[in-house]
């Protein structure tokens, strides 16, 4: 007979026959990224019921479901009239709480730019 000894607060559940484990609760990576679960397997022995523990550690991988966010909403910057052309206007910032390739950030211009006078560094 399987149990769980811990649960990690009700995230998981166990079959009692089969020993699988069953999610019961939605997952957020960037909310906790593991879980350690505690089971216990017991036999129906007489006179002395006999168990032994197992650990397993549950990872939580992430998905894209955190949008890029600016480290300010609005960026000013002014400039004199006679600026070299190639010198740099304003560098903005975004990050997300993704992880790995889902947090990289890349950067275009999307509007305002009719005259092309201004580029951008897709990746800085």
């Amino acid at each position: 007979v399987y149990s769980l000894v811990d649960s990690a607060d009700g995230f998981f559940s166990i079959d009692k026959s089969s020993g699988i484990v069953v999610l019961e609760r939605l997952l957020d990576r960037e909310v906790q990224s593991s879980y350690h679960i505690t089971v216990r397997a017991s036999d129906q022995g007489v006179p002395v019921r006999l168990s032994s523990l197992a650990n397993i550690t549950i990872t939580v991988l992430d998905i894209n479901d955190n949008p890029p966010v600016f480290e300010r909403r609005d960026y000013l910057a002014t400039l004199p009239e006679d600026v070299a052309v190639g010198t740099e206007v304003v560098q903005v910032y975004a990050a997300s709480k993704d992880i790995g390739t889902n947090a990289d950030i890349y950067y275009n211009i999307r509007s305002g730019n009719q005259q092309g006078h201004f580029t951008i560094n897709i990746n800085t």
